[in-house]
């Protein structure tokens, strides 16, 4: 089974352009601040389906993509072109002022 890795940094401002602060984004994910806060700061995020040492359950990690999701910003997957990023869901004409 193949672990997805994601950035942390990616996650941070992801964060930021949702306009969360670590307690507001935990809270939306359901998950402790000191989860977020060690995802973040730990540099790389190796996602796994199965609990296992230095990986973060699948299941949290879709709790927080989706937080972000709600609050209308996506994280982008790093490709052969481009690295990872973030982005806002919805066009500036469709979403609420910021």
């Amino acid at each position: 089974m193949a672990i997805d890795v994601h950035d942390g940094k990616q996650l941070a401002a992801g964060r930021g352009v949702a306009g969360f602060g670590i307690r507001e984004l935990a809270a939306a994910a359901g998950i402790a601040p000191r989860t977020l806060h060690r995802l973040e700061n730990g540099g790389m995020v190796h996602v796994s389906e199965k609990k296992r040492h230095g990986c973060v359950q699948l299941a949290v990690w879709e709790q927080i993509v989706k937080a972000l999701r709600d609050a209308g910003v996506e994280l982008l997957p790093e490709n052969g072109n481009h690295g990872a990023g973030v982005r806002r869901g919805l066009p500036r004409s469709q979403r609420a002022a910021d």
